[in-house]
């Protein structure tokens, strides 16, 4: 019998200093480790970035993950983005001769992708279709509004609804997984298809040893790391980096700027004014380009809280890799915005976190405050959601089948 293979396919992945990064990158070397061959498959907006990966993960698709500002897209451009994408993937499995022996995972996508893989998945037959994992890691929306803010959340339902639904006819059920990344998703997502969806891990990487750190010492915060976004609040925390600086002199601030992130063309010069910042203020340390997954794990084994200052109106449905990093480690507290999905989690799971008023300094500054003075450690929850969420994606994910 032929050996499988796994080709994860995302075209979110653009940007190293992400989850995606994390998954891929240790997905590949754990699939090595058992003789198992893992192909990753990223957005052609990588290329630059993948020099030295021998092969493994792939500049593919220009078929665009996100849509422009997580919106709904009209009909004709659903349709349009959802027949490139088909297109794309008709190249990728006839170049590498894709077939029933294989796993494709489909790790990020909106319903234009969705629709895509169903339109191509419906054109071959049914003994050579390879077995599937979707991962839905975004808002399947909402199946009954009940005010006018919420339509977005209805077109997407809709927009889900019918492609997943579409997904799901197109190959056995045996040969189909659906899962997603936490359980207000798995939810929706229940409800938008009929189907069963499994909570799959959030973050694949798993620190090997615990940390340890002297009980006295300053504190360290993280103000910014990962990709440039202006929804993560970057001009915000920009704008007001040297006052917190100087109204937390006992503290450490720690802020990564990416650039080599996508985002970062927008904000020409914060290069040069945090390197002046630097020198003016003794206890910001300023981190520039690209992290490697290493680089990435340490900096959130050095810190005892990360700030995520995000647009309650951008991620109140959106989910964040900040917060599972900060799940998975017994040293470190959330800062976040209130009115996110990470709020509603940290409560959820009953985690210390400390929230703030977006766009509010004095907001933002109180939480600090508190979080400063509390010697507590992190309340340690042993439940089957955390302890589903916080196990390795590549121990899940090579046991599917």
């Amino acid at each position: 019998m032929a050996s499988i293979r796994y080709f994860l396919i995302d075209p979110g992945f653009e940007d190293f200093d992400s989850h995606h990064s994390s998954v891929a990158e240790t997905l590949i070397g754990d699939a090595s480790s058992t003789g198992k061959v893992v192909t990753v498959l990223a957005s052609k907006k990588l290329s630059d970035s993948v020099k030295n990966l021998k092969g493994k993960i792939i500049p593919f698709f220009t078929t665009p993950c996100y849509t422009n500002n997580l919106e709904p897209l009209p009909a004709f451009k659903e349709n349009e983005l959802a027949e490139k994408f088909q297109a794309e993937l008709s190249d990728l499995f006839r170049r590498y001769n894709i077939n029933q022996n294989d796993v494709i995972v489909l790790h990020t996508a909106f319903s234009h992708l969705f629709l895509g893989l169903a339109k191509f998945l419906s054109c071959i037959p049914k003994l050579h279709i390879p077995k599937l994992i979707v991962c839905g890691m975004f808002d399947p929306g909402i199946a009954s509004p009940k005010f006018m803010d919420e339509a977005m959340r209805y077109s997407w339902f809709i927009k889900n609804k019918l492609s997943l639904s579409f997904l799901e006819r197109s190959l056995p059920s045996e040969k189909l997984v659906f899962a997603t990344s936490c359980n207000e998703y798995k939810i929706g997502y229940e409800a938008l298809t009929g189907a069963s969806f499994l909570i799959h891990p959030a973050i694949n990487y798993q620190p090997s040893q615990p940390f340890s750190r002297e009980i006295k010492g300053r504190k360290r915060l993280l103000l910014f790391v990962g990709s440039v976004k202006e929804d993560k609040g970057t001009s915000f925390i920009l704008n007001n980096s040297e006052h917190l600086c100087k109204s937390f002199p006992n503290v450490d601030f720690i802020l990564h700027w990416n650039t080599n992130s996508p985002g970062s063309i927008e904000y020409k010069h914060v290069e040069s004014q945090l390197r002046r910042l630097g020198s003016r203020v003794n206890n910001l340390d300023v981190l520039f380009g690209t992290l490697t997954t290493e680089q990435y794990e340490l900096l959130f084994d050095s810190v005892q809280g990360a700030i995520a200052s995000y647009m309650p109106n951008k991620y109140k449905f959106k989910t964040s890799g900040v917060f599972w990093d900060v799940l998975r480690r017994s040293h470190c507290n959330l800062l976040c915005s209130k009115g996110t999905w990470l709020e509603r989690e940290s409560n959820f799971m009953e985690e210390r976190a400390y929230f703030f008023d977006y766009g509010d300094i004095d907001s933002m500054i109180r939480a600090i405050k508190e979080w400063e003075i509390d010697e507590s450690s992190v309340d340690l929850k042993s439940t089957q959601y955390k302890n589903a969420i916080c196990r390795s994606f590549s121990e899940w994910l090579l046991s599917r089948f």
